[in-house]
């Protein structure tokens, strides 16, 4: 039985593992503008202190 089940569980693996979502989506696209500003006001502020 062992036999039969491994090979299913790891083909049902491999499905769940391809439907994962795309990184390209609205709240990554948002959290990356943030980060971008975040990073952006901190070098602006050690340019000016050096």
């Amino acid at each position: 039985m062992e036999v039969l089940i491994i090979p299913i569980g790891f083909f049902l693996w491999y499905l769940a593992y391809e439907a994962k979502p795309i990184n390209n989506d609205e709240a990554t696209c948002i959290w990356e503008e943030e980060n971008f500003v975040k990073r952006t006001k901190l070098l602006h502020i050690l340019r000016k202190n050096f």
